[in-house]
């Protein structure tokens, strides 16, 4: 399978949970739903929207709304960009890797606009037939090396 093939895995809508923590916040729960859209050009986009839970709430809250394209550029390699309902802009590049049943993602930030705290992120996005599994790391201003923001486990719902 090429990797454009690979990509377009991902078209559908997947929901689930997810935990997130950083030393600068107090941990929390959260609900996710990502939906992938694509047509025959090179590129899918999506739309990721989270709401969350602290620690001795009772109820999610809306936290997070993310847009962006996810590309296969001429030299193999995968970009995603996005903007963020906070105004933060981001471009994440890496590699994809087929395995048996789905592929990995690996991404790193190459440029942030309009949130001069962050200095890095890194996602590794994992397809397993049905399932999508992801873990984000990022480091700050506030926090000097990468330290594990998110991860969150996601199943097809169409």
């Amino acid at each position: 399978m090429n990797n454009q093939d690979l990509l377009r895995l991902l078209i559908g809508e997947w929901s689930g949970t997810g935990r997130g923590e950083f030393p600068t916040i107090e941990p929390f729960e959260y609900l996710e739903t990502i939906l992938f859209t694509g047509d025959h050009r090179p590129f899918l986009h999506y739309e990721q929207k989270t709401s969350r839970k602290n620690a001795g709430q009772t109820e999610y809250i809306p936290s997070h709304w993310e847009s962006g394209f996810l590309r296969l550029l001429p030299t193999e390699e995968v970009e995603l960009v996005n903007t963020q309902g906070s105004g933060r802009l981001e471009r994440l590049a890496g590699s994809l890797e087929q395995t048996q049943t789905g592929f990995i993602l690996r991404l790193k930030s190459t440029a942030f606009l309009n949130d001069p705290r962050m200095m890095e992120t890194a996602r590794i996005i994992s397809l397993e037939e049905n399932s999508l599994h992801y873990i984000q790391t990022m480091y700050t201003t506030a926090v000097p090396g990468p330290a594990q923001h998110v991860e969150a486990r996601l199943n097809r719902r169409s």
